[in-house]
């Protein structure tokens, strides 16, 4: 359930940035491996998790907030 709710609020903040799959490409995320992430089909790691919210210039927290 919470890997779910990081992986949609993952997603929400892209769309919110008007980012696409592939501009997150361009900032040095691997293609599937980040559609996996958005997906919920990979589990996130801090570390990763600290590099998407530098990318999207957000605090790591928002990623587990209920929306």
């Amino acid at each position: 359930k919470l890997m779910r709710r990081v992986a949609l609020n993952i997603l929400r903040i892209r769309e919110e940035k008007n980012l696409t799959q592939e501009d997150m490409v361009e900032l040095g995320f691997e293609r599937r491996w980040y559609q996996r992430i958005e997906s919920g089909t990979y589990s996130v790691s801090l570390p990763t998790l600290d590099r998407l919210a530098r990318a999207f210039k957000v605090d790591v927290e928002i990623f587990f907030l209920k929306k």
